[in-house]
């Protein structure tokens, strides 16, 4: 797969970088998951998600020059260029096992933690998952488990999403960023972001964004297809909104990711209390 030009410009920034700052040896690999491995990349829209792989865990300092390549990182472009830094017997473990590793996350800071979201991480890896450099994936053991990925699925909509879903019930359209960028991306998260994890659960499939909200236009009821045709063409830039008033979209997306969490888990998202 060709990569896009400003991933690929990424990567080869951080190889660079790697290269001259970290020791001879220690990053053994880099493999790219998210949506661009389904063949989707919005340029507003999309960061750049990874997996590097180290020969061992690195030591406090050179998690400090980790620390500093990615500072570098930053530096040089506006796209998120997120992800952890783990062996690469690693990818053959249940993610929920690791212990915490350095990962760069999309606040844009090094962090060591433990991420539930490498559930997953590892299943794109091992279904879609792009070799950059370092032994390709299709060498590598990769554990996958597709009823932990259904449950952690779940799970994710009961809480992450449940709490933004209720969140937006108490939203009023002055609550939103007031830079139009941010605000898209906001908006778009939420409908699209959504829908993509209820993809996953109907159709046992993963898969990009875009073709989530595709895909949502003939599995919901033509109620939502207003609103989810909004979140496609504020992810691609394009066309004109079919809303003229941001309060009305406002409504529709809050109602929108309330049907999605509820279809999803059977519970009902929490009613507002205005």
């Amino acid at each position: 797969m060709t990569l896009p030009a400003p991933v690929q410009d990424l990567c080869d920034r951080f190889l660079l970088l790697a290269e001259q700052e970290l020791p001879t040896g220690l990053l053994t690999g880099l493999y790219l998951h998210g949506g661009l491995v389904f063949g989707e990349w919005a340029p507003r829209e999309s960061d750049v998600d990874f997996v590097a792989t180290l020969a061992r865990r690195p030591e406090p300092a050179e998690v400090e020059t980790l620390r500093g390549v990615h500072a570098q990182m930053v530096a040089y472009s506006s796209i998120r260029f997120d992800g952890p830094h783990v062996l690469a017997a690693d990818l053959a473990r249940d993610p929920r096992t690791l212990p915490p590793v350095p990962e760069m996350i999309p606040t844009r800071k090094l962090e060591i933690l433990v991420s539930p979201s490498r559930m997953i991480t590892w299943h794109e890896l091992a279904q879609a998952g792009i070799t950059v450099t370092g032994p390709e994936l299709s060498t590598l053991q990769i554990w996958t488990d597709k009823q932990a990925l259904h449950d952690y699925t779940v799970d994710n909509l009961d809480t992450y999403w449940r709490s933004n879903a209720e969140g937006l019930a108490r939203a009023a359209p002055a609550d939103l960023p007031t830079d139009h960028r941010e605000r898209d991306y906001l908006l778009t998260h939420c409908i699209l972001a959504s829908v993509r994890l209820h993809h996953l659960l109907v159709t046992g499939e993963m898969t990009a964004k875009s073709r989530a909200g595709r895909w949502a236009l003939t599995h919901y009821d033509e109620r939502w297809h207003r609103v989810v045709t909004e979140g496609l063409r504020l992810r691609d830039a394009t066309g004109t909104s079919g809303y003229a008033d941001q309060a009305d979209l406002l409504a529709d997306v809050r109602d929108f990711l309330a049907h999605v969490v509820e279809t999803a888990t059977g519970k009902p998202v929490a009613p507002t209390n205005t």
